[in-house]
């Protein structure tokens, strides 16, 4: 294997590593300061977001999460085109319902091998749609409970 690949598979490991901990920073430290997510299908519409987006988000997302558990079922690296796609299940308790998410996170990486440059998952949309507005809701009652404390 080439050292680009060897790289790779040492990003690879890396972020998959921070997945399964759930650990936001641990995920996020394997991107590029350019790097791009999007969550798929395209159908859902959602523009790609820029890491500094993910790394206010992901942390409120991974905390709302207990009993989290990831299992990867397909792990492909094709280093020629500096790519690698993870096919996993997640599980979870969230305090609106269970969290069962299905993905195929496509994954790709720098030229050195040391970044990823763009991380594309393919989400269980049916899953997605359903929580996803519960999540926001969520979101905004804390940033409304945050704001009432902090006038009074």
């Amino acid at each position: 294997m080439s050292e680009s690949a060897d790289t790779q598979v040492s990003t690879l490991n890396g972020f998959i590593t921070g997945w399964k901990n759930w650990k936001a920073e641990d995920m996020i430290a394997s991107w590029s300061p350019e790097c791009t997510q999007r969550a798929l299908p395209f159908s859902l519409g959602h523009p790609p977001r820029s890491r500094a987006e993910v790394q206010f988000t992901l942390p409120k997302l991974m905390g709302i999460v207990s009993n989290h558990d990831l299992t990867i079922h397909e792990v492909v690296h094709d280093a020629a085109r500096s790519k690698a796609v993870v096919y996993a299940l997640s599980k979870g308790d969230t305090p609106f319902g269970e969290w069962r998410n299905e993905y195929a996170v496509f994954l790709t990486f720098s030229e050195s091998g040391e970044q990823i440059i763009k991380f594309e998952e393919m989400v269980d949309s049916a899953f997605f749609n359903d929580f996803f507005p519960k999540f926001q809701k969520h979101l905004q009652q804390q940033q409304l409970s945050g704001s009432s404390l902090a006038s009074k």
